[in-house]
C-alpha cells in the first residue's frame, strides 16, 4: 500500500465530501424556496427555485463523477479489488482499509452527508405530495369549468333559446 497516495486520496476524498454535505444543504434551500412559492402560488418563484435546484443538481452531478475516480484511485492504492464495479464500493466498506487516523473524519463526513440526504428526501416527498394535490385540484376545477350543468339554455346565433350545445369552457386571459 502506499501510504502517501492512500492519505492524499483521502484527503481528497473528505474535502469532496465536505462540499457534498454543502451542496445538499443548498440543495435544501432550493426546494425550501419551492415549497414557499407553491404555498404562495407564485410560478415566477417556483421556476426560479426549480432552476436553482438543477445547477445545484449539475454540480453535485459533477462532484459524484469526481468521487468515483477518486474512489477508484484509493482503491488501487490500498490494495482493495473492486473488479473494476466502483458503484458497490461504499465508505463502510473503504473505511476500514483507510489510515486509522483518517477513519474517523471520512466517518463523520460520510454520516453528514447520509443525514443531508435523507433530509433532502423528505423535502422532495412533501413537494410530490404538493404536486399530486395540485394536479388533483387542476383537474377538478377544469372539470367543473367544462362541465353542461344540466344542459341550462343558452342563445343561439338567431337570437332564440336553446339547450346549451356541447361542453362550455371558462375563457381566462390574464
Amino acid at each position: 500500500m502506499n501510504r502517501a497516495v492512500s492519505m492524499t486520496l483521502t484527503d481528497e476524498l473528505a474535502d469532496l465530501l465536505d462540499r457534498l454535505v454543502a451542496l445538499q444543504i443548498s440543495l435544501q434551500t432550493a426546494v425550501g424556496d419551492k415549497l414557499q412559492a407553491m404555498r404562495r402560488a407564485d410560478a415566477g418563484a417556483m421556476l426560479a427555485a426549480a432552476h436553482d435546484e438543477g445547477k445545484l443538481t449539475s454540480q453535485v452531478s459533477a462532484l459524484d463523477e469526481r468521487r468515483r475516480q477518486i474512489v477508484s484511485k484509493l482503491c488501487d492504492a490500498i490494495g482493495l479489488h473492486t473488479g473494476g464495479n466502483i458503484a458497490g464500493v461504499t465508505l463502510r466498506i473503504l473505511g476500514p482499509h483507510l489510515d486509522p487516523s483518517q477513519r474517523p473524519r471520512i466517518a463523520e463526513l460520510a454520516d453528514r452527508l447520509r443525514q443531508a440526504m435523507l433530509r433532502l428526501a423528505e423535502m422532495n416527498q412533501v413537494v410530490e405530495l404538493v404536486c399530486h394535490e395540485m394536479q388533483t385540484h387542476f383537474k377538478t376545477l377544469f372539470a367543473a369549468m367544462v362541465r353542461d350543468d344540466e344542459n341550462k339554455p343558452t342563445y343561439s346565433a338567431d337570437g332564440g333559446g336553446g339547450p346549451a350545445v356541447g361542453a362550455r369552457v371558462l375563457d381566462a386571459v390574464g
